[in-house]
């Protein structure tokens, strides 16, 4: 038996989709949110000081590396939303297999092995959607970091 709004149809997809794209996004630009105001609690006065300028190398990596591991944790977990909305609804078997596919799906990899349910599979390009979305919003995120910890000098 499907849970509850699982009647049939590609209608149910989009719903399901539209709600969890909508869901992600929002997630992730909280998520965008914390990390910039962290950073830039963080970094305070740093950006200025002699020590930035005499070790920028070594900052910007330090802060571009660890801004990448904070946005990649956060894919993760929108990537985990739909893995529990695959599971929940019948349309994967188990958590490990769900998060497999929805890490494939949200990076726009494309399936191999797992796939889902008949029933769910306009499923997967919806969360490709959302997550081409998502990437781009990291990525304009990460460059704007990198223009504020390393102001390159004018030639």
């Amino acid at each position: 038996m499907l849970p509850a709004g699982a009647t049939g149809g590609w209608s149910d997809d989009w719903m399901w989709g539209i709600s969890l794209i909508a869901l992600s996004v929002v997630t992730h630009a909280a998520g965008l949110a914390l990390i910039g105001m962290s950073i830039a609690k963080g970094l305070g006065s740093i950006i200025e000081s002699p020590w930035h300028v005499h070790r920028r190398f070594t900052f910007f990596s330090l802060v571009v590396g660890v801004t990448s591991v904070l946005l990649a944790v956060l894919h993760g977990i929108e990537a985990s939303y739909w893995a529990a909305a695959y599971v929940w609804l019948g349309a994967a078997p188990d958590f490990k297999r769900a998060i497999y596919f929805s890490l494939q799906m949200v990076t726009t990899v494309g399936a191999d092995a797992v796939q889902l349910e008949d029933r769910w599979k306009l499923m997967g390009p919806l969360e490709a959607i959302g997550g081409m979305l998502m990437f781009g919003l990291s990525t304009a995120f990460l460059f704007a970091i990198m223009q504020r910890v390393w102001p390159f000098p004018r030639v």
